[in-house]
């Protein structure tokens, strides 16, 4: 009996055993894609938890930052008053300071007139002996019911202590027709009392070293006419110096 000899190719195809399928790899494809996903969600969260906890220290260190700057703030606003009371303060000595400076010029330029005027009374009229007292220069006018007087008084000083003593003026006039010589009492000052004057009925004191200048006005006594002022100066109860000046007549 002839048998066919096999077709080539198909007869092998038959004789080989048939193969499984790989049921793992359309499993493989679905679990890629998954995983995938995973990691972008992880990644995402943790940028997200990343960005998070970045936000709130951020956040906190932008507090800390304000709450710096209003303490600075605050500190500098504090340097700003203290240095407006120093500049304040400052400026008021400064103002102080010119007006000590203008107050002693002014004396210096005093002092230097009164040693000015001392030279050329100097000159007129020359010291006394050490120790004595002279009267340099006396103006006395009639202003109503009062004497305006002027004195300079100059000592050629022989020691360190001070004359002390006293002016007494002595009025020579009439009175209801008849000669009299009254000692005068320095004015009174409105708002001063008769017991002030009282106080003064030796006279005006002095204490002073080498000269005196002062002035003032003397009381005249009411239904008085004055003609002539004696000016007395007393060291205690020792008459040092006189000097009489004549009033012209009342017109």
């Amino acid at each position: 009996m002839n048998q066919k000899p096999p077709e080539p190719g198909r007869d092998a195809r038959a004789s080989e055993p048939p193969t499984s399928p790989k049921p793992h790899k359309r499993g493989l494809n679905l679990e890629l894609p998954a995983l995938l996903a995973g990691l972008v969600l992880g990644a995402a969260a943790a940028l997200y938890w990343a960005d998070s906890t970045s936000n709130e220290q951020a956040q906190a260190q932008t507090r800390q930052d304000q709450t710096e700057l209003l303490a600075r703030r605050a500190e500098l606003a504090q340097l700003h008053a203290q240095l407006d009371a120093l500049t304040g303060q400052l400026v008021m000595e400064e103002s102080t300071r010119k007006g000590l400076e203008a107050t002693l010029q002014a004396s210096q330029t005093e002092l230097g007139r009164a040693r000015d005027q001392l030279a050329f009374f100097d000159q007129l009229l020359p010291p006394g002996p050490k120790g004595a007292i002279g009267i340099r220069a006396l103006d006395i006018v009639q202003l109503g019911p009062t004497l305006q007087y002027k004195v300079l008084l100059m000592r050629n000083v022989q020691d360190d202590k001070p004359f002390v003593g006293f002016m007494q003026f002595v009025a020579h006039g009439v009175q209801k027709g008849k000669p009299v010589k009254i000692v005068l009492q320095p004015a009174l000052v409105p708002g001063s009392s008769a017991a002030s004057a009282a106080e003064q009925v030796k006279g005006v004191d002095l204490n002073f070293d080498q000269f005196q200048h002062g002035g003032g006005l003397l009381s005249i006594p009411e239904g008085f006419t004055p003609q002539a002022i004696t000016l007395n100066i007393f060291e205690g109860s020792t008459l040092r110096v006189s000097r009489t000046v004549n009033l012209p007549a009342a017109e």
